[in-house]
């Protein structure tokens, strides 16, 4: 295959993914902040960073343009994460990847920087075990990819080139994302879903 062929395919594909990821995709809204989310569990369980939704409600604005508002069931602040229900279901939900990223992957990720509604970034994961110490001083895993997120990114899925979530994005850090692990996402997903059984 010639190069400008193989880019073209590359290009196809990458919209192929985008458009399949884009309506698991949300923006969430709470006091002045704003970012995106990704739902979780098709019946209305959205993961987004604890940063992004730091109240016990938030709005939430779904691909076509639908607003709910959503309460905050379950926080992980040292990981910046945050689940959010919206009590409703039949939602398009992303499909969250339990295998490690390597490094050297293609990554994409997709959120609405600067207020650019559903906008695309993409890299390479420049290390898969990438681990900060927060403001606690807690360390944590992250991984760190050579994609570039702006305000409004945060929240949003980093997936893989077969449209996986393998990390949720959070900061940019030393000119690098970073994104927090989809591991970490499921189990406070299963915590939140815990608790409000009890």
């Amino acid at each position: 295959m010639a190069a400008q062929d193989y880019l073209q395919e590359l290009e196809r594909e990458t919209d192929r993914l985008v458009q399949r990821i884009a309506p698991s995709v949300v923006e969430v809204r709470a006091g002045h902040g704003q970012g995106a989310g990704t739902i979780w569990r098709a019946d209305g369980l959205i993961v987004t960073n604890h940063h992004v939704a730091p109240y016990d409600r938030a709005d939430v604005t779904f691909a076509d343009g639908k607003t709910l508002s959503g309460r905050v069931i379950a926080r992980d602040q040292p990981n910046d994460l945050a689940v959010i229900s919206v009590g409703t279901g039949g939602l398009r939900a992303a499909t969250a990847r339990t295998t490690p990223v390597r490094t050297g992957e293609l990554v994409i990720a997709v959120g609405h920087p600067f207020g650019v509604r559903y906008a695309v970034a993409t890299g390479i994961v420049s290390s898969a075990s990438v681990v900060m110490a927060g403001a606690e001083g807690i360390e944590r895993p992250m991984i760190r990819a050579d994609v570039a997120l702006g305000p409004g990114n945060s929240g949003g899925p980093l997936i893989d080139a077969i449209g996986r979530v393998v990390g949720i994005n959070a900061m940019v850090g030393g000119g690098m994302a970073l994104a927090i692990p989809s591991t970490l996402a499921e189990w406070l997903v299963q915590a939140g879903i815990a608790r409000a059984a009890a």
